[in-house]
This record gives structure tokens, C-alpha cells and sequence, in this order.
């Protein structure tokens, strides 16, 4: 090998074959085309303790969807404001793999709902500004407690009709899925309720009167939304048989 200027000194050789079968549906949390065509891939982290770990998925998401697409892949990990620094390189031998962080530290989500009240109450509209600001406000510090901001944050978005607000709201109940305990995120869906985005997680099933047709929507929104396909959500609420073929297309007995 050093006839190749491969200079290591070799302990044994490893198998060359790697098999390996087994299905993951991988679930990314965020990815924007941009107009350079690249792809924008954006991952939230409310923890620290598995960095290593989420890195290396991270490599795999990027590398994945870097074959599929044939585009250049950017990741941005946006830390929740209790992170104040975190690894964001990774020794991968010849190369170091590395993702760009975004830390919310300094960010408060009680002023922000502060100055979204004092706008609505003098009658004023909410800006694209105010809506990001609300969608990452379960991300920053806050003297309560992440389920409740997420359902503060909803409350205060479902008061405006404008189409980006049904755009923050799923983006709030994305974060309610990812961080919540099954009985929080609950909480937030009866938040949701009086909402289209909340009438479009039960309606269907509760005309039915069965729970188990309920709980099959319920997954099937969850699904849709995390895949960011509100057109086909919207659409699945008024066409029975594309609900269906949705249903099989996701594997939802």
C-alpha cells in the first residue's frame, strides 16, 4: 500500500460486504428549494445529549436526498434556546462533515407574544415577520412550558385568517409532533379544534362515529403535514376515494 502512498499501518482486513436489510422511513423535519437550486434542509433540536448520533443521521439524510434529488444539500440545526453551543463537525475520515447551527439563546418567547398582543389589540395585522417569529417561539426560553407556548402560539395565529397563518399553525403542530408526549400533543390538537386545520384532523371521523376511522385521519394529517402536502390534506377532506388511496400509499390500515 505505500507503493500508493497509503501510509497505515494495516492490524487485519474488514469484510468488504456489508448486508444490511432492514425499512426506515426517514423523516426529515424541513427541506426548501432554493432559487441557486440547491436544497435547504432544516432540522430543530431541543437536545444535546445525542449530538454524535444526530449528526451521523444527519450525513444520511443529506446524502439520501442528495441521490434522489441530484442537488447540493445545506442542513441547518436550529437550537433551541437552552443550547448555547453545540458539535456541529464530524470526523468522517478524508473529509469532515459539518452542518450550519442556529441558536436561539437570547431569544424570548413571552416578549414575542407580548408584541404580537400589543399589534392585534391595536388592530393591526400580523407581518410574514411576526408568523416566523411565532412558528420558533417553542423553541426559544419561555417562563412556561413548551406544550403550553405551542398552544399559545396557536391561539394567538387562529385569530388571523390569512393563508400564512394556517401555514404557522401546521408548522406549530409539526413541532407538537416532534417534541410532545402523546397526551400533550392531545392538548394542542383540542387547541386546534375550532380551526379548518383542526377541523381537518377530526371532522371525518367523528361524522362517522367510529374511533377507529378518527385515529386513521389523525395519522393520515400527521403524515401530510410532515411532508408539508396541504393541497392533498385539503383534498383528502372533500374526496373519500383519494383519502383511501393516501391511506394505502402510507401503509394506514
Amino acid at each position: 500500500m505505500r507503493t500508493l502512498n497509503i501510509n497505515y499501518e494495516f492490524v487485519d482486513g474488514t469484510p468488504t460486504e456489508v448486508v444490511e436489510i432492514h425499512i426506515d422511513n426517514l423523516y426529515m423535519d424541513y427541506n426548501f428549494l432554493t432559487t441557486e437550486d440547491r436544497i435547504v434542509h432544516i432540522e430543530f433540536q431541543t437536545t444535546n445529549d445525542h449530538i454524535i448520533d444526530d449528526l451521523l443521521r444527519f450525513r444520511v439524510y443529506e446524502a439520501l436526498l442528495a441521490r434522489k434529488e441530484k442537488k447540493k444539500v445545506i442542513t441547518y440545526v436550529i437550537f433551541s434556546g437552552e443550547i448555547e453551543n453545540a458539535k456541529t463537525e464530524l470526523d468522517c475520515g478524508i473529509y469532515t462533515y459539518r452542518v450550519n447551527p442556529i441558536y436561539l439563546t437570547g431569544h424570548d418567547a413571552d416578549e414575542i407574544f407580548r408584541t404580537v398582543k400589543v399589534k392585534l389589540e391595536a388592530g393591526e395585522r400580523l407581518s410574514e415577520e411576526d408568523f416566523a417569529n411565532l412558528t420558533l417561539t417553542p423553541l426559544m426560553k419561555s417562563k412556561m412550558s413548551r406544550k403550553d407556548v405551542i398552544k399559545k402560539a396557536i391561539q394567538t395565529v387562529k385569530q388571523e385568517k390569512q393563508v400564512t397563518a394556517e401555514k404557522t399553525m401546521a408548522m406549530l403542530y409539526t413541532l407538537a409532533d416532534k417534541f410532545l408526549s402523546a397526551g400533550e400533543l392531545e392538548e394542542v390538537k383540542e387547541a386546534l379544534s375550532m380551526t379548518r386545520l383542526g377541523q381537518m384532523l377530526y371532522d371525518d371521523g367523528l361524522k362517522k362515529g367510529r374511533e377507529e376511522e378518527a385515529q386513521r385521519i389523525s395519522t393520515l394529517t400527521s403524515r401530510l403535514l410532515k411532508e408539508h402536502r396541504l393541497e392533498d390534506l385539503q383534498r383528502s377532506t372533500e374526496d373519500d376515494e383519494f383519502r383511501e388511496k393516501l391511506m394505502k400509499e402510507f401503509g394506514i390500515e
